[in-house]
């Protein structure tokens, strides 16, 4: 390849080197043959030769500058191209995560990490030979199928826009797999157009190999806040009465000495009068 651009930037070169050296040889040409066949060569004659060569030195240069430029502008334009279709071109991806619920809880997500708005998503799965699969042969790809946008498609996808949802459980996987939950392989091909309709391409492998061995220390601290604050309004129900008011004694010590010497004071009138 290098060769190759080395041979085309010393084209000019010797092209130019060429255009002006034949004259040079033209000229010296009609002067050996003048001398050997003994005529004279004068100087109109020689004038009108110089003239006539200098033209043709002249026309040939300018068809190379000509030429040349035309070659700079049909770069300068396929950059432009170029330029312009990196401003506006798309990259969907897709990925796995865990769910902030639990690790066995896996979401897929769908994201466009380009610079331009992606239009006609399409999917494609795929197995290791690179033959299309179908849900009757794969439990993967029946999960997937069983969501919309895997089957219609997503019609557009804006920059750094992400559809996130629930795809499966490892523990209902596992069951549907009879325990072989590490031997799922499938082949993401995913179709997408820009906004002038170039098509471009991804594929992303998912081998759940991969998953072996992981564990998770801890939980999502926001999903524990959130567990916690719904504890705490299941308790909270239980102390409230049917008409909505919270049955919690609020008095103070005072109050419970003034009561108690109330209720003491009522009984002793109560046996006074039987």
């Amino acid at each position: 390849m290098k060769s190759n651009n080395d041979e085309k930037s010393m084209m000019p070169l010797v092209i130019t080197s060429m255009a002006v050296i034949s004259p040079l040889l033209v000229i010296l040409g009609i002067v050996i043959g003048d001398s050997l066949g003994g005529g004279a060569l004068t100087s109109d004659s020689m004038s009108s030769w110089l003239s006539a060569i200098a033209t043709v030195a002249i026309a040939v240069l300018t068809f190379i500058l000509a030429k040349e430029t035309w070659y700079l502008r049909a770069a300068q334009i396929q950059q432009l191209k170029e330029l312009k279709r990196e401003n506006i071109r798309p990259n969907v991806g897709l990925e796995f995560e865990h769910s902030p619920v639990g690790i066995h809880f896996i979401n897929v997500k769908i994201n466009n990490f380009g610079n331009g708005i992606a239009k006609k998503i399409r999917f494609k799965f795929l197995d290791r030979n690179g033959d299309l699969v179908s849900t009757n042969e794969d439990v993967l790809v029946a999960k997937f199928k069983n969501l919309a946008m895997f089957t219609v498609g997503v019609e557009s996808l804006g920059i750094r826009q992400v559809i996130s949802t629930f795809l499966f459980s490892f523990l209902d996987l596992q069951k549907e797999l009879k325990g072989d939950i590490y031997s799922p392989y499938v082949r993401v091909h995913i179709i997408f157009e820009d906004v002038e309709g170039t098509l471009y391409e991804n594929e992303f492998s998912i081998d759940f190999a991969q998953y072996k061995g992981m564990v998770e220390l801890g939980k999502n601290p926001l999903n524990q806040i959130a567990n916690d604050i719904q504890k705490i309004q299941k308790d909270f129900s239980k102390i409230t009465r049917s008409n909505n008011r919270i049955g919690v004694n609020v008095f103070s010590e005072k109050d419970r000495v003034q009561e108690d010497e109330s209720t003491r004071d009522w009984l002793a009138e109560q046996m006074r009068k039987e």
